[in-house]
């Protein structure tokens, strides 16, 4: 028996989705940009730590631009997620969604901290504040990724949406 078309295999049970408004063909954008500062920016302090091994100023200057392009990822996904929390209601009312966005900007302002110790001069700010400072980043985005997975994985926030709800305009869970 062959299939006439290709479809995406469904679940028998689907918990309740919340599409994401700023998306494009229904991939929402906020995940799709989120790994770049996640990687980005969990890479400083193992990079700080290869710098305070090996001494070569590579590596310190590696960390400096590591941080400040995760910074500049982070500010547009952080944008994009700030314009989606705000403009659907059942995410606003969400504790989890407002615990994700706090340690958020906590990870920016940890990197926005990171560049300001770091273009003075990379090597020389490593240790101890650059090294501390990328230590207590990693620890923040670990949280957010946490946080965001949970949004996305266990609350449906954020993802493709379900059929059912997107026809009926809702954007509320079902009662449980």
């Amino acid at each position: 028996m062959v299939k006439k078309h290709l479809s995406q295999p469904v679940p028998r049970t689907r918990s309740h989705t919340v599409e994401s408004r700023m998306s494009i063909a229904h991939h929402p954008i906020h995940p799709m940009l989120v790994v770049y500062p996640i990687a980005l920016l969990s890479l400083v302090f193992p990079v700080d730590l290869v710098f305070l091994w090996i001494g070569d100023g590579f590596w310190a200057q590696l960390a400096y631009w590591l941080n400040a392009v995760g910074l500049a990822m982070g500010l547009v996904a952080g944008a994009i997620g700030t314009f989606d929390m705000f403009s659907i209601r059942v995410v606003r009312h969400h504790v989890s969604a407002w615990n994700h966005f706090i340690v958020a900007v906590m990870v920016l302002a940890m990197a926005a901290l990171g560049v300001w110790l770091r273009a003075p001069g990379a090597e020389a700010a490593v240790w101890p504040w650059g090294l501390l400072q990328s230590a207590a980043m990693l620890l923040l985005v670990m949280v957010a990724g946490w946080l965001g997975g949970t949004l996305s994985f266990r609350h449906g926030i954020g993802v493709y949406g379900d059929e059912e709800s997107h026809e009926l305009g809702k954007d509320e869970p079902p009662a449980e």
